[in-house]
């Protein structure tokens, strides 16, 4: 029995031996707070916090089981994979790439072309980079996800906008709770969590650790996080809210292998050639710091009007020691967000206004040095980049006869750059500025009772290129790249009939001047706009509950569901040099991707959680020459959760990961120089845990 597996059986002991003389009763949250009512369900996108059913908009939404329970792992990867239209890679453990409705082709790295909030606080700078991996998804508690272009009310984007919540405090308690994750492949974490509903204040605070040696040469992780969150009531009129967080993350960089290399050896890191040393001589790593500190204050004038207006000021140290240069980075941003909602009409045509604006300002010094064994060496540049964007809007939205539902939106979008190099002499400063865009979006919804809605949108999309696309890591600075902008048309269908609910929806987006990336050979990367590609997908979530939730039954919930997308993408008018390849599949889109799970809770604490993913065949390449292989992904986790002594909750649970034991990259590189695509995930592998709460 391997050390890990013990540790496991340790874990399962340490449960029983607490559940033991506990008696059968309910935990508190669980199943029945994740098995509401589709009609119950409330979004808050786009600022109307209405009922799903009556949410003009395709939205996925994950709950605190989804991203807590359902997988061991503490990550937003498998949890955000579970949502049709969404990928989410990590080519390395701490390595994100995140992709709504779109290709990859433009993310050899990180978040883009995606707005995120937390608590109605940007998390996206104004240079669109998203560091999605600074955050410990345990300190989560609900994620929603608009998929397509959303900049009529939160910004240029054409994939979509991700909004985060933090944890739901009860009123008029305290809670406690520790946990601890060990599993394969020196995986261990544990995390701490502080809670307080009193005193017309709800605070939150957070601590988690993770580690992990890696699957591969050169995969190690290690992130540690603080997070804090306080909501004050200040008098009946006013609401303080404060987010405030530290992460301290390092994950070593192994690179892409060849397909060659990785049939021979998928665990081996990227080796040296003849030209190019390799990850492990380089000591390829990255070495991220960030401090983010949001204030957000809610004014309620009357009862027909309220206002939210939020500030951030966010600091980032970045290191990355590459194959072929030093990477020096410090960013700092601050910005600030205004919405009011104003109940215009409240009978006859009840009519809802919202409007406002957000602004945000970063500062970039990037230094790039030569990498002598993970040391920098001789200066190579020395940049400076400033970067602002804007960003008004209003939205109003009635409530028609024959229970028709209205939204008109529009947006004003500017972005600009300036970029110094100090390292040539003369000194001059590049301005990049791109002409101010409106961005309109029009939707209806048409309810048929309280279980059917239909609804249809037309939304328009404008990303103007990142910091890390002007100023990408080839290290020249690039004036000539254009905005990304697209057209996007969707229709839905949404419903309830007893146990089996549905949401269905169809879409095509029309992508112009599609920012892609390049590579040299040593694998830096370089942007360019190649054209359009049209983008036409279909994307269902279905479910059936099989429990009725009622009090006594054996069964807490028991429920089967099943999430499919189906991608037709296609480049048109398109470009890779000199070869046109218009009508090839664009690159790093799945065409079908299924994802189907059991979940299942009793009222004597167990539970399971089973999901199976199924990822067909996608092009590596924009000439569609090589092509991933089929994924079969597996997961199960397995737990006991009781309540015991009155305030004690105990959640002990195994899970294993990739059980099928299958061979695949969780991320290529796309469009690698030298066919170097292959990044290998962990086979089975297996991991358990422990946590342990208390309230008073």
């Amino acid at each position: 029995m391997t050390g890990l597996h013990v540790r496991l059986v340790a874990l399962g002991l340490l449960g029983v031996f607490f559940a033991g003389p506990a008696r059968a009763q309910d935990p508190e949250g669980g199943a029945l707070q994740d098995t509401i009512q589709l009609e119950e369900v409330t979004v808050k996108g786009y600022e109307t916090n209405r009922r799903l059913m009556e949410t003009a908009a395709a939205v996925g939404l994950l709950s605190p089981r989804d991203l807590n329970r359902r997988f061991g792992t503490p990550s937003f990867v498998p949890a955000l994979n579970t949502l049709p239209g969404v990928r989410m890679d990590e080519r390395s453990p701490g390595s994100y790439r995140l992709s709504i409705r779109g290709s990859l082709i433009r993310s050899p790295f990180g978040v883009r072309n995606v707005k995120v909030y937390w608590n109605e606080i940007p998390l996206t700078d104004a240079g669109g980079t998203t560091y999605l991996n600074a955050l410990d998804v345990r300190s989560i508690g609900r994620v929603e996800v608009i998929k397509g272009p959303s900049g009529s009310l939160y910004g240029a984007n054409t994939g979509g906008t991700l909004l985060l919540g933090g944890p739901v405090v009860p009123a008029g308690e305290n809670r406690a709770e520790a946990g601890l994750t060990v599993g394969d492949y020196g995986l261990l974490g544990h995390n701490w969590s502080l809670q307080t509903g009193r005193n017309n204040a709800a605070i939150t605070l957070n601590y988690g650790h993770l580690e992990a040696d890696g699957y591969r040469q050169n995969s190690a992780m290690t992130r540690d996080n603080l997070n804090l969150t306080g909501t004050f009531v200040l008098n009946p009129k006013q609401t303080l809210s404060v987010l405030g967080f530290y992460s301290d993350l390092y994950y070593q960089t192994p690179g892409g292998l060849t397909e060659a290399q990785y049939r021979a050896d998928p665990r081996q890191a990227r080796p040296a050639t003849r030209v190019v040393p390799g990850s492990v001589g380089q000591r390829a790593a990255i070495y991220q710091k960030n401090g983010f500190l949001g204030i957000s204050h809610n004014y309620r004038w009357s009862d027909r009007i309220q206002n939210t207006t939020v500030v951030y000021t966010s600091l980032t140290d970045f290191r990355n020691p590459f194959i072929t240069n030093y990477e020096l980075r410090a960013d700092q941003g601050v910005g600030g967000r205004t919405v009011t909602r104003w109940q215009a009409i409240r009978e006859g045509l009840p009519t809802q206004v919202v409007f406002g604006g957000e602004w945000q300002h970063n500062f970039t010094v990037n230094r790039n040095y030569g990498n002598q064994a993970g040391r920098p060496d001789t200066l190579q540049s020395d940049d400076e980049l400033r970067a602002v964007q804007s960003v008004i809007f209003a939205q109003i939205e009635s409530t028609l006869p024959l229970g028709v539902i209205a939204t008109v939106g529009l947006s004003r979008n500017e972005v600009a750059y300036r970029f110094t190099r100090f390292s040539v002499r003369p000194v001059t400063a590049q301005p990049r500025g791109f002409d101010p865009v409106w961005l309109p979006r029009l939707a209806l919804l048409k309810t048929f009772g309280p279980e059917l809605s239909v609804y249809g949108s037309l939304s328009t999309g404008y990303s103007a290129p990142t910091i890390q696309e002007v100023r990408p890591s080839e290290g020249t600075f690039n004036p000539t790249l254009e905005p990304e902008r697209g057209t996007n048309l969707e229709v839905g269908l949404r419903g309830q009939a007893g146990r089996f609910r549905y949401d269905l929806v169809a879409y095509r987006f029309q992508l112009r001047q599609t920012i892609v990336r390049r590579s040299v050979e040593s694998g830096a990367e370089f942007f360019v706009n190649a054209g359009r590609t049209d983008q036409k997908g279909l994307e269902s979530q279905l479910s059936y509950d099989f429990a009725a939730r009622r009090t006594g039954d054996f069964w807490r919930s028991a429920r089967l569901w099943n999430n499919t997308t189906l991608a037709n993408y296609r480049f048109r008018n398109y470009r890779q040099g000199t070869v046109d390849v218009s009508g090839n599949r664009v690159t790093g889109v799945p065409p079908v991707v299924v994802v189907t799970g059991f979940d299942a809770e009793t009222r004597l604490g167990l539970y399971a959680f089973v999901t199976h993913q199924f990822i067909d065949r996608f092009p590596l390449d924009d000439a569609g020459t090589a092509r991933s292989g089929v994924a079969r992904l597996l997961n199960a986790t397995l737990g006991y959760r009781t309540a015991f002594a009155r305030r004690w909750t105990l959640d002990a649970y195994v899970s294993g990961d990739n059980l099928l034991d299958q061979s695949y990259s969780l991320g290529y590189d796309l469009n690698a120089f030298g066919g170097r695509y292959f990044n290998a995930s962990p086979r089975r592998n297996f991991l358990g845990g422990v946590r342990l709460a208390v309230r008073w």
